[in-house]
């Protein structure tokens, strides 16, 4: 064998022994890793760890604090008078009354008795001439609205979203509108 066949030999034969080397000693380490981890894992005792138990304590109370909630809307989202703002012919906004008065939101005169839709406390009601809602008394339903008692006052309301001339208004607050032989 030449020489440059024997160089190339022994630097193969010293790469292959420091490569075994290098593998063994990592091999030892990963060995001894194992080792350990089966020691801290014999040590270990499972379902009494007190971290654990804490978090399971904290997240039991949490879900008894959830299952004791209750939620209740305050305000209605389908009621479209919160969002939409319309407005009339003239282009004045038809504004929604409070919810202590009464809203006339349809009228159904061509039947026998006539009836109404009113809002009342956030409440719809169908109501006849004569029916009661609180302190309120239906007198009279008409084409335009209804004529509620309320303390010995009479009060017209409009239907919702009508629009009244000034003049038809003075003539609809005025007795005059309704029946003087009906006694209130």
């Amino acid at each position: 064998m030449d020489r440059r066949t024997r160089f190339f030999w022994s630097i193969s034969i010293m790469a292959g022994v420091f490569v075994i080397l290098v593998e063994g000693i990592s091999l030892y380490n990963i060995r001894g890793d194992r080792l350990n981890f089966a020691k801290a894992a014999e040590k270990t005792i499972i379902g009494t760890d007190e971290e654990l138990e804490e978090i399971i304590v904290f997240l039991e109370q949490n879900l008894e604090l959830r299952s004791k909630f209750r939620f209740d809307l305050k305000n209605n989202p389908l009621k479209l008078d919160k969002v939409v703002f319309l407005a009339d012919e003239q282009g004045r906004l038809i504004n929604s009354m409070q919810a202590n008065t009464i809203r006339v939101s349809g009228l159904y005169v061509n039947i026998d008795p006539p009836k109404a839709t009113i809002e009342f406390k956030n409440k719809e009601h169908t109501v006849k001439v004569g029916d009661k809602i609180e302190d309120y008394s239906i007198v009279k339903i008409t084409n335009d609205g209804i004529l509620a008692l309320r303390q010995g006052d009479a009060k017209f309301y409009p239907l919702q979203g009508r629009t009244l001339n000034p003049d038809d208004t003075s003539v609809m607050s005025r007795k005059s509108q309704y029946d003087q032989e009906e006694d209130y």
